[in-house]
């Protein structure tokens, strides 16, 4: 599904910068062409205007034929070898098509002036392009009323330079082309790539729930059947039934009630209605509610609480992070170990950073970037039977995130574990 929505975006990129990059060298090419012919129209104008006036013959004085500056019987045929571009001239002929006069410091082949000039002279068109050999010549007629006058003028300079300007737009595109083909390729797996991750996750996410939901409602079930075969006996009777029910029920609960805060925070979070809080007496209040389950694990904790510390968010969004924090901490701390809660105010930044380190077996690096993920469990037997579900991180993260904070971990094996939160802080 991903590959082809990848390639469907390649292809309409690739049809749109295409299209842009047509479009734009055929602009440059149509102007350019534009331009040239304008300037040789110019040119052949200029040959007629200064050659119509003296290139009428005189009928009534001289019978004859104007005496051809280079005739055909004379030409050497031959072209000098200075021949220089842009050489232009023009070519004399009665209304038979027979030439009179030739004004051309060179001479062509008299097939040239023959074949070429009864062409030109018997068409339809006043202007046009011929090839002579290796040159390309621009030609235009004007009709007087005893003979014809055309003007040629060598193009094969522009000629060449719209035929290199071809090549020169065909390269470039094929170049540009290529090239954003492959930052395409690289855009295209790029954006691609963290909505697959996305859908991945969801999909693990609606298969992690469902196994975890299954569990507790399979227990339930079973502890009903063992209830429903046991007709004649009393409640009294049945308490541990019961009360394996009631604890799965009581399970399920939760992880039901964490799913909807995590979907809450997730969309909507704009909603949540931020407030100045004083984190200092969030933490200490905290700290107050979990210290007999402290006192009862024998670890020793530690805090060293900046007072009157504030930052805009959630009050029972705050204490619900600063619990999570604490509560793990305390699962993984082992007998003897420590907990040390710090929260300070950076000086060189508007942050406020909460620190919570414990003591023990460490989370594996490879988990480290895992940690934070939904059902994410590094222990499962030992989050099993601590009644985690691998849902708290993931919160705490959510939260931390809503409130335009940060949340990492970093551990050491079999030494500690420390988790850091920064919060902007209010002013």
């Amino acid at each position: 599904m991903f590959k082809k929505l990848k390639n469907k975006l390649l292809i309409v990129n690739i049809i749109m910068i295409a299209a842009l990059i047509l479009g734009s060298f055929s602009v440059i090419y149509i102007t350019t062409a534009h331009n040239v012919q304008r300037d040789i129209t110019i040119r052949l104008d200029r040959i007629l205007d200064k050659a119509a006036p003296k290139a009428v013959p005189d009928l009534k004085a001289d019978r004859q034929p104007r005496v051809m500056k280079n005739s055909p019987s004379e030409s050497t045929h031959q072209r000098p070898d200075n021949f220089e571009p842009n050489i232009s001239f023009t070519v004399t002929a009665d209304k038979d098509g027979n030439i009179t006069d030739i004004d051309l410091s060179f001479s062509l082949s008299d097939n040239f002036y023959e074949e070429q000039i009864s062409s030109i002279i018997s068409g339809e068109s006043d202007t046009g392009t011929i090839k002579d050999s290796d040159r390309y010549w621009k030609y235009k007629r004007i009709e007087l009323p005893e003979k014809y006058i055309v003007a040629f003028t060598d193009t094969s300079v522009e000629h060449n330079i719209l035929f290199h300007l071809i090549l020169i737009l065909f390269f470039v595109g094929l170049t540009a082309l290529t090239i954003v083909f492959l930052i395409s390729l690289y855009n295209a797996n790029r954006s691609i790539k963290p909505i697959e991750e996305s859908y991945n996750k969801q999909k693990q996410f609606v298969a992690d729930a469902s196994h975890e939901l299954r569990t507790p409602l399979t227990t339930i079930n079973t502890n009903i059947d063992v209830l429903l075969s046991h007709g004649d006996s009393t409640i009294d009777d049945e308490k541990k039934w019961l009360f394996y029910i009631k604890s799965e029920a009581e399970r399920m609960t939760k992880l039901t009630n964490d799913l909807l805060y995590l979907a809450r925070l997730d969309y909507d979070d704009n909603n949540i209605v931020f407030d100045k809080i004083s984190f200092s007496d969030v933490i200490e209040n905290v700290i107050l509610t979990m210290e007999a389950v402290v006192f009862e694990k024998n670890i020793k904790l530690y805090y060293d609480i900046t007072p009157d510390i504030y930052v805009y968010s959630s009050p029972e969004q705050l204490k619900q992070l600063v619990m999570i924090l604490l509560d793990n901490a305390i699962k993984y701390t082992p007998q003897d170990g420590d907990i040390i809660i710090k929260l300070v105010h950076e000086a060189r930044a508007p942050y406020t950073v909460l620190t919570v380190r414990n003591t023990g077996q460490g989370i594996e690096e490879k988990d480290i970037k895992q940690i934070f993920e939904r059902f994410y469990r590094s222990d499962k037997s030992r989050s099993r039977n601590s009644g985690g579900y691998g849902l708290g991180l993931a919160i705490a993260k959510a939260i931390a995130e809503a409130s335009k904070g940060t949340i990492s971990a970093e551990s050491k094996k079999d030494e500690y574990t420390l988790f850091t939160v920064k919060f902007p802080a209010a002013k």
